[in-house]
C-alpha cells in the first residue's frame, strides 16, 4: 500500500479534475492521496466523495505560498479542516493577492511589448487561485514561447523581467495559518527549493514535518532531508507534486510513500 500526498487539481495550476484524479490514483495503484491545490481547499470536498466511491482514501490538504527574501517557498499542510472560516477567509485574501500579483506581472510583460489580455487569461486558468504556470501556459498557447520552460527561464521565473513576489504570508504567519486549521505543517520539496537556513527557524515556529521524497529531489536530497527530519524529530512526507497535463514529466505516483509514513503523519495530526 502506498500514497501519494501532494497532488494538484484544476482548482489551482493542476489539470486534472478530482474525479480524473481518482482515476490516476487507482491506475497508480495507490491507496491514498492528498490534495494540496495552491492556496486552495475547493478542490477537497469533492475529491473526499469520488475517493469514498473509489476505495481510496483522500486527505485534505493545501499548499500555501510564503514569502522569503529570495522569492517563496511552500508550505504543506495536512489533515486540515477544510471548513475552517478563518482559513476560507484568509485564503480568500491570499487569492486576491495572486490575482493581483498576476496584474503586474502582465502590465511588466506590456513592459516588454508583450500584450497579453488579463480577463483572457483569467478565463483561461478556470480557478479560484490563479499562479504562475497557468500563466506560462497562456504565454505559449499565444506563441510567445515555446514551452513552459521557457516561460520561466525568460520571463516568469524568479529574478526575470516579468517575475513578481506573492507577499502574502511569511513562513511563520504559513505555518501558524494551517496549524490554527488543525493541520500538520509540512516544508514543501526543501530540494527544490534550496532554503535549508530557514528550516530551524521553521521548526521553532512550529514545522512538523519536511517532504523528503518528492519528484525533483536526486537521492543525495532525498538521505539528506531523511536524516534532517530524524535528527530533529520531524515527520517524513512525500509526493510525486502532480500536475497533471501542465507537468508533463510530473506523474501521480512517481514518489510512492510507504504507508508507515502516512499512519504517523495521521497520528500526529489528532
Amino acid at each position: 500500500m502506498y500514497a501519494d500526498l501532494h497532488i494538484h487539481t484544476t482548482c489551482s495550476d493542476g489539470s486534472f479534475s478530482p474525479s480524473t484524479v481518482l482515476h490516476h490514483a487507482i491506475k497508480n495503484d495507490l491507496s491514498i492521496i492528498s490534495i494540496t491545490d495552491h492556496d486552495s481547499v475547493d478542490g477537497v470536498a469533492v475529491s473526499i466523495i469520488e475517493g469514498e466511491k473509489s476505495g481510496i482514501e483522500v486527505i485534505p490538504g493545501i499548499e500555501v505560498s510564503a514569502t522569503v527574501e529570495t522569492g517563496e517557498v511552500h508550505l504543506l499542510g495536512y489533515f486540515i479542516d477544510y471548513t475552517n472560516e478563518a482559513l476560507l477567509k484568509e485564503l480568500r485574501r491570499i487569492q486576491d493577492i495572486r490575482m493581483n500579483r498576476l496584474s503586474v506581472m502582465v502590465s511588466k510583460l506590456k513592459n516588454l511589448s508583450i500584450e497579453i489580455d488579463l480577463n483572457e487569461l483569467i478565463e483561461y486558468a478556470s480557478a479560484s487561485s490563479i499562479g504562475r504556470l497557468h500563466l506560462a501556459h497562456f504565454l505559449k498557447k499565444k506563441g510567445v514561447v515555446g514551452s513552459v520552460y521557457e516561460a520561466f527561464e525568460k520571463y516568469i521565473g524568479s529574478g526575470k523581467p516579468a517575475y513578481e513576489k506573492v507577499n502574502a504570508l511569511s513562513p511563520k504567519d504559513g505555518i501558524k495559518l494551517i496549524s490554527s486549521a488543525g493541520g500538520v505543517p509540512v516544508f514543501a520539496h526543501p530540494g527544490l527549493t534550496m532554503r535549508d537556513d530557514l528550516i530551524s527557524d521553521m521548526i521553532q515556529s512550529g514545522l512538523r514535518g519536511l517532504e523528503v521524497y518528492h519528484s525533483s529531489h536526486s537521492d543525495e536530497d532525498t538521505y539528506r532531508y531523511f536524516k534532517m527530519a530524524k535528527d530533529n524529530g520531524l515527520l517524513i512526507t512525500g509526493g510525486s507534486d502532480c500536475h497533471g497535463d501542465r507537468k508533463l514529466n510530473i506523474s501521480m505516483g512517481r514518489v510512492k510513500l510507504p504507508i508507515q509514513f502516512v499512519d504517523r503523519l495521521r497520528e500526529n495530526s489528532k
